[in-house]
């Protein structure tokens, strides 16, 4: 990719709503071989290995995923909601909303919305396997790289340049996918029907009661730990 945030929209079409043969193509073009791929129920983690003169990866692994996915769910409805890229780190945000329906399971659609969080690594015009020996390290300035907030005001339109000292363009490539999911929504996957909702709901309306019951409760600890440290300039 060389600009991620404009071209990650028809990655992820294709790998929901394509042929297999075409999801393949899509791995490989743009994910690298030892790529890691991440969410609640299951991972690959990054590997790779040669076995019998066939070599082996992550990438291989991720895509028998995609298809076991299309497999359970032949018709999927998906829209990308927004996307934002941050530069310094190389982690691309992309906010999904989609339809799962098991196609064995009569009224069965899970309607989740989850943000996939991609990171990236430069290579060259070559493909995904230079990217694996000229990835450079992250430099975060003191924040999670997993902080949404912190890159949705960034310019995610603007035209990369100057890494690839041959063409003066930049090249990404996707190394890591971590899809991540709220428990009210990825309980829709176990329990369809609203009623994992409700469940969900109720659990966090009482942990919630919890929370401000404790607060009331044990407020005089909290006001005497302060006290404390206030107090602490004045007996010097």
């Amino acid at each position: 990719m060389e600009n991620p945030a404009e071209e990650i929209v028809p990655i992820i079409h294709s790998l929901t709503q394509d042929f297999p043969t075409q999801q393949k193509e899509t791995l490989d073009r743009y994910f690298t071989p030892n790529a890691n791929f991440l969410h609640p129920f299951c991972a690959t983690g990054s590997w790779r290995f040669k076995l019998f003169g066939q070599e082996w990866n992550s990438r291989w692994a991720t895509l028998q995923i995609y298809q076991w996915y299309k497999i359970l769910s032949p018709r999927i409805d998906l829209e990308v909601l927004s996307v934002a890229f941050d530069k310094e780190t190389l982690y691309l945000y992309v906010t999904v909303q989609q339809h799962f329906r098991l196609w064995m399971v009569p009224y069965y659609d899970a309607d989740v919305r989850f943000t996939t969080v991609l990171r990236l690594v430069e290579g060259d015009a070559s493909g995904p396997a230079s990217a694996i020996s000229s990835s450079r390290p992250i430099k975060s300035k003191g924040r999670s790289p997993y902080s949404y907030a912190a890159v949705a005001s960034s310019d995610s339109s603007e035209k990369s340049s100057n890494a690839d000292g041959r063409n003066g363009i930049k090249y990404y490539y996707i190394m890591e996918q971590n899809d991540c999911y709220q428990v009210s929504e990825w309980i829709k996957f176990l329990i369809p029907w609203g009623i994992g909702n409700i469940i969900v709901w109720a659990l966090w309306l009482w942990n919630t009661f919890l929370s401000i019951l404790g607060a009331y409760v044990f407020f005089p600890q909290t006001w005497w730990k302060e006290r404390s440290v206030l107090d602490i300039p004045e007996k010097i």
